[in-house]
């Protein structure tokens, strides 16, 4: 195993997420954050006060940003943060695999990948076999991140050495950790929660009020424990911060992209035009056919499997569902 010694941050996405971290960390470390393009990077390094459609934040100074691989990775002094959606990590652990073997990466991606059925940690280490993998996840949205609101978040991965030395790099005044050695327990629960709020946003497009939206969220809760039981992962996980309090988090906030799914997707009828509406990854789809899979197992997930039927289009009349798996449940 590589011995590392952090001494640089290299942040490879330039969304709300990445930029919102580059901010936070370049406190401490050196930070390099890279874009898709030399376009994006030029855009962003032009427009520092205003540097996205979506990231409406100033970014510090000290940043540097920069297209992709167009530096060179010291993987033995650099912490990798993968900060894309879900749906883009297999292709950028791809290519990161080409440039370097024994890299130090922290996976803040919030997903599952239904079709081979893994984490995004151990999707990663598929893919770059030697690479030592920290996942952070918990109540972490974006905008209250970069305005320094506090919260707390798990740091994970199965090394206690390198737990130590990423909680130390990563110390700052907004985010504490948590710290766990059972990594993809609280991914499973995170990529579990988008469901949820995604039902939470379809009751705000019907206007069915709060109290309904407080039991898909209590019901919500107690769904993502029956799954969490189902993989062997403890109530304390489940009802922890990467479990309940994500979900909680992402079900009332406004800069919620699984909320606003729902509340498109209510209104409109159709997956794509909400997801065109939102106009950004919305990880709370990509656990779909992992929820059919675990309804055809008999798991107990009345709510979660209604709201998946809508989100795939099985079940058109939104409001009659909701009414009727909230006497239900």
């Amino acid at each position: 195993m590589t011995n590392y010694n952090i001494e640089k941050i290299l942040i490879i996405g330039s969304g709300n997420w990445g930029l919102a971290l580059a901010n936070l960390f370049c406190k401490k470390l050196p930070v390099k954050v890279w874009t898709i393009n030399e376009e994006l990077a030029d855009q962003i390094k032009s427009n520092r006060n205003k540097p996205g459609l979506f990231y409406q934040y100033p970014i510090d100074s000290s940043i540097e940003v920069e297209m992709k691989y167009t530096s060179r990775i010291d993987s033995a002094s650099t912490l990798i943060i993968i900060a894309v959606p879900s749906n883009q990590i297999s292709v950028v652990a791809g290519e990161l695999s080409k440039h370097v073997k024994t890299p130090l990466i922290l996976t803040v991606s919030k997903g599952f990948d239904a079709q081979q059925q893994l984490t995004m940690s151990d999707l990663i280490k598929k893919l770059i076999p030697d690479a030592s993998v920290v996942v952070l996840t918990g109540p972490t949205i974006a905008n209250e991140v970069s305005q320094g609101k506090p919260t707390r978040a798990v740091l994970a991965c199965d090394n206690l050495m390198i737990l130590a030395s990423v909680k130390e790099a990563l110390k700052n005044d907004v985010i504490s950790f948590e710290i766990s050695r059972e990594p993809a327990y609280h991914e499973i629960c995170a990529a579990l929660k988008g469901i949820v709020a995604i039902a939470v946003g379809l009751a705000e497009g019907i206007d069915l009020g709060c109290n309904a939206k407080g039991i898909i969220m209590t019901e919500g809760i107690k769904e993502l424990a029956v799954v969490a039981s189902f993989f062997g992962i403890s109530q304390d996980i489940a009802y922890g911060t990467s479990g309940s309090a994500d979900l909680i988090a992402t079900c009332i906030s406004p800069d919620s992209r699984n909320v606003q799914l729902g509340k498109y997707l209510a209104k409109s009828g159709s997956l794509k035009t909400a997801l065109d509406k939102v106009g950004m990854a919305v990880e709370g789809v990509a656990i779909s056919k992992t929820i059919e899979m675990l309804w055809s197992l008999d798991v107990s997930i009345p709510l979660i499997h209604t709201v998946n039927n809508i989100v795939l289009g099985k079940s058109h009349d939104v409001e009659k569902e909701l009414r009727e798996i909230i006497k239900q449940i």
